[in-house]
């Protein structure tokens, strides 16, 4: 499966009660070859109102 096959299907994922709650889906942006990828635990209030990982709170941290 590819990345982009991967995103489709988050895109559609209705598996459980966040997808009622969230307004988008917050998938990994960047270079899929990259050496290190960085994983979040969970989007936040900032991600989920963006669509873009590590734009809050962890992205801040990040940032240092």
């Amino acid at each position: 499966m590819t990345l982009d096959e991967l995103r489709g299907q988050a895109l559609q994922c209705r598996d459980c009660a966040l997808s009622e709650r969230r307004r988008n889906v917050v998938f990994g942006e960047g270079n899929a070859a990259a050496p290190l990828v960085l994983v979040g635990e969970g989007p936040g209030e900032q991600e989920d109102q963006t669509g873009r990982p590590f734009v809050g709170r962890a992205g801040q941290l990040l940032d240092r």
